[in-house]
């Protein structure tokens, strides 16, 4: 696992002191709800991120490793008569600013589970990878699969893609104040295509500061769905290689929805996660978190999130003779 991003997912692992950083992310830009069979009364209901924060989402080591998380987690309002669901556009992505190491990576494989009112999601697997290209340059990736159900009926298939590049402009291991500062990109491809294509972007910031045994990092931005947010996380390396996180995402959509407006539906999405982390031998970590939304089950809300899994680095450079 590399200085980047490890915690891609609604919610975020976490990791340091050497050790790899858990971070997968994955999340749900698009709800997964089955087809309505027959005409009903339109009923909000939710779809869960994945994660980041995802939902979200999210996964971080004081030194060598990088958590990122990402969270989508739209709000669904099926209309059998309209035949159309409506949702709103939610996204999260929580990264710390730790610089790349080149040549160094990980690759991770995760599950992730939803609970929301009257539906819930799995994600088996949780695949994701990541690499620095160079001392400043990293890129991953992460290809989750879904699994809902929706009051006894289900989907299932390949889950949202994310792409994401981030480039580090002041390295917290390289300043007298322990201060750190990143920029990047990622591409969003959607499973499904809701009316304005399946591709987009969000353009996250990222700021850090160090102070042993603590790390504080958090993350700003925009999706082109229709989104802002914004996320930190408090990060304590433990005894014995254990390592603490708390995290807080939030999100609110900034695009007009008459019917989600009617129905009283919030536009603004929080999440609470805790994360623990620890060294599976001399190169992989295992992780495990457990969190929930601050909103209630009505506007959207996650009432249970858990997520877990193992993430191993790798060093694609060669040594010179």
């Amino acid at each position: 696992m590399t200085n980047r991003a490890l915690l891609r997912c609604v919610v975020a692992g976490a990791i340091g002191l050497g050790l790899a950083a858990p971070a997968h992310a994955q999340g749900n830009g698009r709800p997964k709800n089955p087809k309505a069979t027959k005409p009903t009364p339109p009923s909000p209901t939710t779809t869960t991120p994945a994660t980041g924060t995802s939902s979200t989402t999210t996964t971080t080591p004081t030194t060598t490793t990088t958590p990122t998380t990402t969270t989508t987690a739209p709000v669904t309002t099926v209309d059998a008569f309209a035949g159309a669901p409506s949702y709103r556009q939610f996204g999260s992505w929580l990264e710390d600013a730790s610089a790349q190491t080149p040549g160094e990576g990980y690759t991770n494989i995760g599950f992730g589970y939803w609970r929301m009112s009257g539906m819930s999601q799995t994600n088996v697997p949780m695949l994701g990878a990541g690499i620095g290209l160079s001392d400043r340059l990293g890129v991953s990736a992460t290809v989750p699969f879904y699994r809902t159900n929706v009051d006894g009926a289900s989907s299932r298939g390949m889950d949202d893609v994310y792409l994401g590049g981030s480039y580090n402009v002041f390295d917290p291991t390289l300043t007298v104040s322990e201060f750190g500062l990143s920029v990047g990109t990622v591409m969003e491809v959607l499973s499904t295509d809701g009316g304005n294509g399946r591709l987009h972007f969000a353009f996250p910031v990222a700021l850090e500061l160090r102070r042993r045994p603590f790390r504080v990092y958090g993350s700003a931005g925009y999706f082109t769905r229709g989104a802002v947010f914004s996320g930190a996380a408090l990060e304590w390396v433990g005894p014995r290689q254990w390592i603490v996180s708390g995290i807080l995402t939030q999100s609110r959509s900034i695009k007009a929805d008459a019917m989600l407006d009617s129905l009283a539906v919030s536009r603004s999405r929080a999440d609470v996660m805790a994360s623990f982390a620890h060294a599976i031998g001399g190169s992989a970590t295992g992780y495990v978190s457990v969190g929930r939304s601050l909103s209630s089950l009505a506007e959207g809300g996650t009432s249970l999130a858990i997520n877990g899994g193992v993430s191993v680095r790798f060093s694609a450079s060669r040594a010179t003779p």
